[in-house]
């Protein structure tokens, strides 16, 4: 019995040894790995995207022509043909918001008196009208469309809005 207790005793300073080297060696590894990691920095803007891009002036231009909202659509007095593409465009919109609603903005540049603005924009309803009725008939409620007559911009036009 007691040549069993030599021999496990034997084999402690073994396991004891072991294990400094292995701690030894975990230390080692573990320092290293920091070193690597102070060496680099978070991500951020700049590490994915270090030369980023201007903004493009005409789309600043556009911005600020339309008063900082983008319109989905704008039909031109005299346009006829306007249906397929505005049926495509509101169709998108939907599928993005399937409870949007629509702004149908008839626009003339400002005139001297207000009686001479209002008659700028009165041949621009009947248009407005169609394209109102035409988002209607691709299926939007009709108390999601707005009708809207404003001055503004350089040349008349009818102008679609998603909300």
């Amino acid at each position: 019995m007691l040549h069993l207790l030599f021999r496990q005793l034997g084999r402690v300073p073994v396991a004891v040894q072991a294990g400094r080297r292995y701690i030894c060696i975990m230390r080692k590894i573990s320092l290293l790995a920091l070193a690597a990691l102070t060496a680099c920095s978070l991500p951020g803007r700049q590490s994915f995207a270090p030369a980023p891009r201007a903004a493009d002036p005409a789309a600043i231009a556009a911005a600020s022509a339309f008063a900082g909202r983008i319109p989905l659509v704008s039909v031109a007095p005299g346009t006829t043909d306007f249906a397929a593409p505005l049926a495509g465009a509101v169709r998108q919109a939907l599928a993005i918001k399937p409870g949007a609603a629509f702004d149908v903005e008839a626009q003339a540049p400002a005139a001297a008196t207000p009686g001479a603005s209002a008659a700028a924009l009165a041949p621009l309803t009947p248009l407005a009208s169609a394209v109102a009725q035409s988002i209607a008939a691709d299926g939007v409620a009709p108390d999601h469309i707005m009708l809207t007559a404003r001055t503004g911009g350089t040349a008349p036009l009818i102008l679609v809005y998603v909300k």
